[in-house]
């Protein structure tokens, strides 16, 4: 039994990250709850004079809110029905301010994963690279987090990034007790070694932890001197129904694997689900 946040931007509602929430709680029986947020800082900050002190045409801002307003009770009515339909159990919690990020952050303290789509943002973003926004949650969410591709594929496929470090265990070992029904799938503990060498960092650990939760379970390493264009390489041959566990994005991370390059780079990239945790 999970509980599942799917984090929904309030007005331009994606269902992408939806379905791979109701994929995973019909296996485990888990419950979603759907996080709508409305970031009024970047919503109304094209309405002229609305955060300057000048004279400003309040009817059209009451107008805006009241568009704003529809298309929000439009957006939770079909998140309401699609999860009646799956028979799933849900709930939603609305936030309507300018610290959204916040907001989701303190939700994450009191669920087992977060999940959001690779193209929510509140604010205008370079097209190579990722919102602030999920950088934030990225950093800062108190449970792992799922960034979900635009396009919903079923998981078949399981990609374990190992490198050695605390970080990337820490994310393997989340991923096996977040996901216990998902141990039989075809499962690839995949390693980066710009060396010439089959070895893995902690070989008998790391085997001997992984052999007691996947079943299905293959080793591959990879001999690159880049680890970064070697994973983006790796992933692109391997992104169909697959989903990719990866170590720390936190601000102090030390793994020389998991930098915000290289996550960044994977994440806009690789059409696959990534599942990223921090320390």
């Amino acid at each position: 039994m999970k509980k599942i946040i799917v984090t929904i931007d309030a007005i331009s509602y994606n269902e992408q990250a939806l379905k791979y929430a109701i994929q995973i709680a019909k296996q485990s029986g888990g419950m979603i709850l759907g996080v709508f947020l409305h970031d009024i800082s970047y919503v109304y900050a094209d309405l002229p004079g609305i955060f300057d002190l000048v004279p400003v045409e309040y009817s059209t801002i009451i107008k805006r809110q009241q568009e704003d307003q529809e298309k929000l009770n439009a957006n939770m009515h079909l998140f309401n029905e699609t999860c009646k339909k799956e028979n799933i159990r849900h709930k939603i919690h609305a936030h309507d301010g300018v610290n959204v990020t916040d907001f989701l952050i303190k939700e994450s303290m009191f669920a087992d994963l977060l999940i959001a789509d690779e193209q929510i943002s509140f604010a205008i973003q370079r097209e190579d690279s990722i919102s602030t926004f999920l950088t934030d949650i990225l950093e800062d969410a108190h449970c792992p987090v799922l960034i979900v591709p635009e396009k919903f594929t079923p998981i078949e496929q399981i990609f374990l990034c190992y490198d050695g470090s605390p970080s990337g265990t820490k994310a393997i070992k989340m991923y096996s007790y977040l996901f216990p029904e998902w141990s039989t799938k075809n499962t690839t503990l995949i390693s980066f070694n710009a060396e010439a060498s089959s070895h893995i960092s902690n070989s008998e650990n790391i085997k001997d932890l992984l052999h007691q939760h996947f079943p299905n379970l293959t080793i591959d390493v990879e001999h690159e001197k880049r680890q970064e264009d070697s994973m983006l390489s790796y992933f692109k041959l391997h992104e169909e129904n697959a989903l990719i566990v990866m170590g720390a994005y936190g601000r102090s991370s030390f793994s020389r694997l998991f930098r915000k390059s290289a996550a960044n780079a994977i994440l806009k990239n690789i059409k696959a689900p990534i599942f990223i945790t921090h320390e």
